[in-house]
């Protein structure tokens, strides 16, 4: 005899059915997902799909186009348009902020070419007047001194600069003085009297000798270290050339 009654009996078989339901109802979810699994990839979390995004921009992929490709990996319509949307701000804030640099930097160029080229035009410009003043000096001649003995002394400072730069009025001496040649030029007893290198001895007599002028004095000393003499004049004009080992003195005057 059996130790259940039946009213017991038809119980535990219900509870068991229901059991069993449930377990197979579990079996099949749990299959369900398994075969979602293989016939679907996973969804992708943001990060993925903002990568893929990036990518498929990079190669050229339309909107439509990049929407579709994530729709058929699991992504959803508006999720995929809001990452599309939200990547296409980023990269046209990094252009901007590319273009912005770019300009920055162009500035920054343009700016360096211009100094370049003012300092170019400087050293230009400075080489100029310096191979200028380079070209243009020269020693002073007899046809100098004859134009600044008749030209008022006011203008001598100009005239001697035109010729060799470096020349100054000295008020406490009362000459001309260039420091640069160890040179001076004063007016002595109605005399203009230039003080040179000992060169100018045999420039300025060479220069009288070939412009008419009458050569009425030659003292040759014979000791080099004593001033020799020789005195040249024209209808209008004396000059009187001395020198030694040191030196040169030429005096000019008017007959």
């Amino acid at each position: 005899m059996s130790a259940f009654l039946p009213g017991e009996i038809h119980s535990r078989n219900v509870i068991c059915i229901f059991i069993s339901c449930c377990v197979a109802f579990v079996k099949i979810c749990i299959f369900s997902f398994k075969l979602n699994l293989v016939s679907s990839p996973l969804p992708m979390d943001k990060q993925q799909i903002t990568d893929q995004i990036k990518w498929m921009i990079a190669d050229g992929n339309t909107d439509y186009q990049i929407e579709a490709l994530l729709m058929a990996e699991g992504v959803a319509r508006a999720e995929a348009r809001q990452a599309l949307a939200a990547i296409k701000k980023e990269l046209s804030l990094y252009e901007y902020a590319l273009n912005a640099y770019s300009n920055k930097r162009r500035y920054y160029l343009w700016v360096g070419f211009i100094i370049i080229a003012a300092l170019a035009l400087l050293l230009v410009f400075h080489f100029q007047s310096t191979n200028k003043l380079k070209t243009t000096e020269r020693e002073i001649t007899a046809a100098d001194m004859m134009r600044l003995i008749d030209a008022e002394p006011v203008t001598y400072t100009a005239e001697l600069n035109k010729v060799n730069p470096g020349w100054s009025y000295n008020p406490e001496k009362n000459r001309w003085v260039n420091k640069q040649r160890n040179m001076a030029i004063a007016i002595r007893m109605n005399e203009l009297r230039l003080m040179g290198p000992v060169a100018y001895n045999f420039s300025f007599s060479e220069y009288l000798e070939n412009h008419d002028f009458d050569k009425i004095i030659d003292d040759k000393p014979g000791d080099t270290s004593k001033a020799g003499k020789k005195i040249f004049e024209n209808d209008k004009f004396m000059f009187t050339v001395q020198a030694n080992e040191h030196y040169a003195m030429i005096s000019l005057a008017y007959r």
